[in-house]
């Protein structure tokens, strides 16, 4: 049933080190609270992010568009615990600010966060994460989506379906 929430934008979650990064692909990310500034993302139980994020109590929320759908694919269908994604995946990872988990300088925005809270919530685990620091590209003006010359990815369904923004702004 949850198929009829689609499409829904989608991210890159990073757990790990610079060492060994582990990106994973997740759609299930939303804002929690203005203040403190507070985001969730809903991850699998049995995901290696998930025990990577238990350990060290914090992740990024990278912000891809569409260039990086290649890259966007591996992070969700490959797992960290079998291959090292650095070496299968063309982004760059760069050290976050205030945060263990990695940035990805392709990203077009990085939001660093320590995890405040986690529940578990039948198959999944909600984390919710203090955002501690952002760092953005030009994607992005005055904090709002550059989205005539930046494609976002959005899943369009379960599977690899995807589609993107598009510039037109509709108003109620």
């Amino acid at each position: 049933m949850l198929e009829f929430l689609y499409p829904l934008r989608t991210y890159l979650i990073v757990a790990g080190d610079l060492e060994k990064p582990n990106p994973m692909t997740a759609d299930w990310v939303v804002p929690v609270s203005f203040k403190p500034a507070l985001l969730g993302v809903a991850i699998g139980h049995g995901r290696y992010t998930k025990k990577l994020i238990d350990e060290q109590k914090d992740f990024v929320v990278a912000v891809p568009t569409i260039e990086l759908l290649k890259d966007v694919w591996t992070a969700g269908t490959v797992s960290g615990s079998n291959k090292n994604k650095k070496e299968l995946m063309s982004v760059t990872f760069i050290p976050s600010k205030k945060v263990k988990a990695p940035s990805i300088k392709e990203c077009s925005a990085n939001i660093e966060c320590k995890v405040v809270k986690s529940v578990d919530t039948g198959d999944h685990t909600f984390y919710v994460g203090e955002i501690v620091n952002v760092t953005e590209s030009d994607a992005f003006v005055d904090g709002k989506a550059d989205i005539e010359n930046y494609k976002f990815i959005m899943h369009a369904s379960f599977g690899a379906r995807f589609t993107t923004t598009s510039s037109e702004i509709i108003k109620p």
